[in-house]
């Protein structure tokens, strides 16, 4: 099964055409949501999601399903659509677009779930990234 090496939220990356390196924009470990805010159209906040997958030399040229869960300490889990890839060589990366919303602030990590298309049992990888969803009430403007 492939294995996630990388796994990050950001704001915003970018691929240098001529070195096929990656830059990452304001990685994001913690979200203020204002109280009472409404959620984002979709249900999804405009944040990337990147996850970078090691692949064996078998599992070359195979199609593969990925979905991204947030998971708090309780269990609740919300996820992204599944979206499947293929891969012709050992690394593939992937940018997905829109973070899922929990239903409730809190502790929550971000995990990747991995199957074989075709096949009904997910594998979570150990990957994760820790992202904290906190009510924040923004300080009034300051005049003089």
């Amino acid at each position: 099964m492939p294995r996630c090496y990388l796994l990050a939220v950001s704001s915003g990356s970018s691929l240098d055409q001529h070195s096929n390196n990656v830059t990452l924009f304001n990685l994001v470990e913690q979200l203020n949501i204002p109280p009472n805010a409404p959620p984002p159209p979709g249900g999804l906040l405009p944040l990337e999601l990147h996850a970078y997958f090691q692949i064996a030399p078998h599992e070359l040229n195979q199609t593969f399903q990925v979905r991204l869960a947030m998971v708090s300490d309780t269990g609740l889990e919300s996820y992204t659509e599944t979206f499947d890839f293929k891969s012709l060589t050992p690394r593939f990366r992937t940018r997905s677009l829109g973070l899922p919303v929990p239903p409730v602030n809190g502790m929550y990590q971000l995990r990747v779930d991995v199957r074989v298309e075709g096949t009904g049992e997910w594998r979570r990888d150990p990957a994760a990234w820790p992202i904290a969803i906190v009510e924040h009430t923004p300080r009034p403007a300051v005049t003089h």
